[in-house]
């Protein structure tokens, strides 16, 4: 019998996948949890061990081990993880929940699928890849290598997904749509366009963002050209206020105020959860793409300052033009009495 190594603690789901699928057929005589988070070790999750950090899978034999990997918090950090463990020499185990029906999918020998998901006849899955709880995979659609699949989004038919895409919780996609490599598919949104490749979609129906993977803003006028003290008052608390909700949802100590959200670890949900806090806590209103069109805090500050001080100037022109209504109206009632 062998062991099995799962890589990442971070994530309870697939340690219960695991032992669902160990208790279905009896696959490894013990389950071992690794990560790289020291604070960790000598913990337990579900009941499973956490041994060490990835680097115990050097001390294993490979003839009576596997591993699989429980990074997905971006496709790009899965895929850099499974690099990692590629060059211990483990073979990679195949997760696919009992309760999925299989039937005339082609999956590889690494890949993950959670309970509830729902495979298509004639689907093809790259290595690598997850399909998370109540995911959808229509039929003759092909998803290639690193990709992830969130809860329950949808893939209709003869959908093409190429390396690394992410797919976000409850988004949709319509049938025989292209997604280039590398693109992020916002949460909830809808896509019904073909995507180009390092892109992000966000919202019903999806906009296309040209981001280059949620790096990159839409436009240069969205970073400082120099690395200079904020413009005025407004700008530098709006500054601190961002950098302050950054902070507590990416769950670092400090957010630099030229970091990129996403370079940070962020993802399009927590850029959604970042901005309701952003609104809570400035009182201004953010629309679902201004995290990924200004994604450090100065360009977000200097945008929401803009915005700010526009508000105010419309407001002090409302206020001047009903004064001068009043004002109006007071000399028509003076030249009616005389």
């Amino acid at each position: 019998m062998k062991t099995l190594f799962l890589c990442g603690a971070g994530n309870s789901e697939g340690v219960r996948l695991a032992l669902n699928i160990n208790r279905e057929g009896r696959r490894w005589e013990r389950i071992v949890l690794l990560d790289d988070d020291p604070a960790k070790h000598g913990q337990n999750l579900l009941g499973v061990e956490i041994a060490g950090s990835f680097d115990e899978l050097a001390k294993v034999d490979p003839a009576t081990s596997e591993v699989a990997s429980l990074v997905a918090r971006t496709t790009k950090g899965r895929v850099a993880a499974r690099q990692r463990i590629l060059g211990f020499g483990v073979p990679f185990a195949s997760l696919v929940s009992p309760d999925v029906d299989c039937l005339g999918a082609t999956l590889p020998g690494d890949v993950m699928v959670y309970q509830n998901a729902t495979i298509g006849p004639e689907v093809s899955i790259g290595e690598g890849s997850v399909v998370f709880m109540g995911g959808v995979v229509g039929h003759e659609s092909r998803l290639g290598p690193g990709c992830v699949v969130a809860s329950n989004a949808v893939i209709n038919a003869r959908v093409v997904m190429e390396q690394g895409v992410y797919l976000g919780p409850n988004a949709t996609v319509i049938y025989e749509i292209q997604i280039g490599e590398w693109a992020t598919i916002g949460a909830g949104s809808a896509v019904i366009h073909d995507v180009p490749a390092g892109t992000t979609v966000i919202g019903v129906p999806g906009e296309v963002l040209a981001t280059g993977g949620s790096s990159v803003p839409m436009d240069d006028s969205a970073i400082p050209v120099a690395r200079e003290a904020p413009s005025n008052t407004v700008e530098a608390e709006l500054e601190e206020a961002i950098a302050g909700v950054w902070a507590r949802v990416l769950r670092v100590p400090k957010v630099d105020a030229w970091e990129n959200f996403f370079d940070a670890g962020g993802t399009s949900l927590l850029a959604l959860q970042a901005r309701q806090q952003i609104e809570q806590t400035t009182m201004l209103e953010l629309s679902n793409t201004d995290i990924f069109r200004f994604p450090t805090v100065r360009a977000l500050a200097r945008h929401l300052s803009a915005q700010k001080g526009a508000a105010g100037r419309a407001e002090g022109a409302g206020l001047e033009r009903g004064r001068a209504r009043r004002q109006a109206m007071a000399r028509r009632r003076r030249a009616t009495v005389h």
